[in-house]
């Protein structure tokens, strides 16, 4: 057995210097060439998205929670001290996106000193090196550090996990394994895969060589730690939700993606599901059940179902993620993942080293078969976690953010192996061998890996917010083509024909979406507002029916009111400006528009009322003339009566940022 090593401060400063600076480096690169750097999209702005409701709620937003709600939790931390994450959209602050990339690059660092430590004290100084030396150069986990992802902070908690396991296997006291009930708990809440690491662990726990009483205990403390620390989030489920959901909802609907019958993207066991039409068709299966946890239970039933009906395919599609699940290429999951790393320099390099994954992969599967003799009592942790986090991939669906903390633990594998062929050169011919066989894995095919993105609409949205017309429509065209139906790419081409002054393509783009979708409110807002010049009367039909469908819609709402107003029907504009004033508050163009109808009405302390809502400072320059032109009307009606004192009330934050001019309304 090799003995124990204790690395010198010098040596964790290095390897921790060495793995920042690549991934600084990295993440440096992709403020370049990533465009959405700063434009987090969909899978992303859900993380993004929950931080914010949890700024403004607190832990109750979005309850019963959909995921896990950690990685948002973390989001919100950081954004605590400047309170600065963006308002709306995809869009965040530069400065926020800088912060949680570096954190996102310190804490996994720190990733690669947890692998040298396990390493060190389970296999020796040359193991150690070389395990936290492979895990440095990485390239998978170098990329997920630049994501709104969760997989670096799961990463760490993992190893984080495993390392106090060993810590609590060799001092052999039931504390140490309240430790790792705690850090497993919270890896959990960050990703449900977490709970079957805890029962593994709980198992090998039970199972070490000694009396039964004690292992016993051992397993309990764990077991017992990790609930206490799920405790707060099933209850916030329970209390505020409404519904006893362990830690999210989502685990159904993942199962049956993994697991339902077909070969195409978001069927074929590797891949999840984009959001537009296909997602929507999903969520339709259980849309007649009123609790998430009832929706998830449905979705575990008909993927059993559809396991049942045709065994032979399934087992076919069981096979198809194994081969995935070691094989040289990255199933990708979010963006698109050829051209993400085909644009960071940093990566393009590191796709040549030994840290990328056909490479990596080999030196696991080697490591795995040169040390399956010999192992130690304290390296059991290592290979309970990958296995248990092997398994849950498998089961779900397979995808390279979901593989990051396998090849972390695998690195220490790796390490150990290599350390060993050092000592056994005669056993250097396994790993070309095994390298060769990893590269000839089909699965996933080069088209799936090339083409695949989780959602065009969000690129393209990206491009567009860059003022990138002609790739944006590129993206929109490629989701028509894997779907026709996608109503958000129908939508957002009208307004990229808009924009280029082709109105009749705009007005059958727009038309287009609301046909094809008929529920979708912003496409009849967006048809409303290009028809008013043209049509006012089929105008005034498209914002009744934008609000018909979404009645907290508040932009359709205003455009409504500026349409009835014009019109001379000042009663029912009124209605239509309070209406969007009480279901967005924030804004200020919903007052100013409200207290010009006041004033046509004859009632100048109304209108004062509202104006003294509105921050002039924070007007856009349109808005600004309308808003002093107001005031003066006011102070032009008040001769001959008694002013009345300011209220002292705060006025709202400006306007946030809309997607496009008709959501805002156009001012009239």
């Amino acid at each position: 057995m090799t003995h124990a090593w204790i690395p010198s401060q010098r040596t964790r400063w290095w390897v921790f210097l060495l793995a920042f600076a690549i991934r600084l480096w990295s993440v440096a690169d992709s403020s370049v060439s990533d465009p959405a750097f700063l434009i987090p999209i969909i899978d992303e702005q859900t993380n993004v998205d929950q931080a914010r409701g949890f700024l403004e709620e607190g832990p109750r937003h979005a309850t019963p929670y959909w995921k896990p709600p950690g990685y948002p939790a973390l989001l919100a931390l950081l954004a605590l001290p400047g309170s600065d994450i963006g308002n709306t959209a995809q869009g965040v602050p530069a400065s926020f996106a800088w912060t949680v990339k570096i954190f996102q690059c310190l804490l996994d660092s720190i990733s690669a000193l947890l692998i040298l430590q396990i390493t060190a004290m389970t296999a020796g100084r040359k193991a150690a090196l070389l395990a936290a030396g492979l895990y440095a150069i990485a390239s998978m986990p170098i990329f997920f550090c630049g994501q709104w992802l969760d997989t670096t902070l799961f990463t760490f908690l993992i190893l984080l996990t495993v390392s106090l396991a060993r810590n609590a296997l060799a001092d052999g006291h039931w504390s140490g394994w309240i430790q790792v009930g705690m850090v497993i708990g919270l890896a959990s809440i960050t990703r449900a895969t977490g709970l079957p690491v805890a029962l593994g662990l709980a198992l090998l726990a039970l199972l070490q060589p000694r009396r039964w009483t004690v292992g016993l205990l051992h397993s309990a403390a764990l077991l017992g730690a990790c609930a206490m620390t799920l405790m707060p989030i099933v209850t916030v489920n329970w209390k505020s939700g409404h519904d006893l959901v362990l830690i999210s909802s989502n685990g159904g609907i993942n199962f049956y993606i993994g697991n339902r019958s077909g070969d195409d993207i978001g069927e074929d066991g590797l891949t999840s599901v984009a959001a537009g039409p296909r997602w929507n068709r999903l969520l339709e299966k259980a849309a007649h059940l009123p609790k998430p946890s009832q929706r998830s239970r449905l979705y575990y039933q008909l993927a059993l179902e559809e396991m049942a009906a045709d065994p032979l395919q399934w087992a076919g599609q069981m096979v198809r993620k194994g081969a995935a699940l070691i094989s040289a290429k990255d199933v990708p999951n979010n963006k698109n993942l050829v051209e993400e790393t085909q644009r960071n320099r940093v990566l393009k390099i590191l796709a040549w080293l030994p840290g990328a994954s056909g490479p990596l992969v080999a030196m696991i599967l080697v490591g795995l078969l040169i040390g399956r003799r010999g192992l130690s009592e304290e390296e059991w942790p290592v290979l309970v976690t990958m296995l248990m986090l092997l398994l849950t991939t498998w089961v779900f669906f397979i995808a390279g953010r979901y593989r990051v903390p396998i090849l972390a633990l695998g690195c220490i594998v790796a390490g150990r192996g290599l350390a060993t062929m050092g000592l056994r050169w005669r056993s250097l011919w396994l790993y070309p061998g095994v390298w060769l066989a990893v590269m000839a894995i089909p699965v996933p095919g080069r088209a799936l890996v090339e083409n695949y993105c989780i959602d065009p609409v969000a690129i393209g949205y990206v491009h567009e917010q860059r003022g990138e017309p002609q790739e944006a429509a590129r993206w929109y065209l490629r989701s028509l083509e894997q779907d026709p139906d996608d109503v958000r790419a129908l939508h957002n081409l009208g307004h990229l024909a808009q924009e280029a002054g082709d109105l009749p393509l705009a007005l059958e783009r727009f038309r287009q979406a609301t046909a094809t979708r008929p529920q979708h409110s912003p496409s009849w807002n967006s048809l409303g507002a290009l028809l008013v010049p043209i049509d006012p009367d089929q105008a005034l039909t498209c914002f009744e029916r934008a609000v018909s469908e979404d009645p907290r819609y508040s932009g359709a709402w205003i455009n409504l009111g500026q349409l009835l107003e014009s019109r001379g029907d000042l009663h029912k504009a009124l209605d239509s400006f309070q209406r969007a004033r009480r279901f967005d508050p924030d804004r200020s163009l919903a007052p100013i528009l409200e207290a010009r109808v006041q004033l046509q009405l004859r009632d100048p302390r109304n209108a004062m009322r509202l104006l003294q809502m509105v921050d002039p400072e924070r007007l856009e320059p349109g808005s600004v003339e309308l808003y002093q032109q107001l005031l003066q009307k006011v102070d032009q009606q008040f001769q001959g009566l008694p002013t009345i004192a300011p209220q002292d009330e705060p006025a709202p934050p400006d306007d946030k940022p809309r997607d496009r001019p008709e959501e805002r309304g156009v001012v009239g």
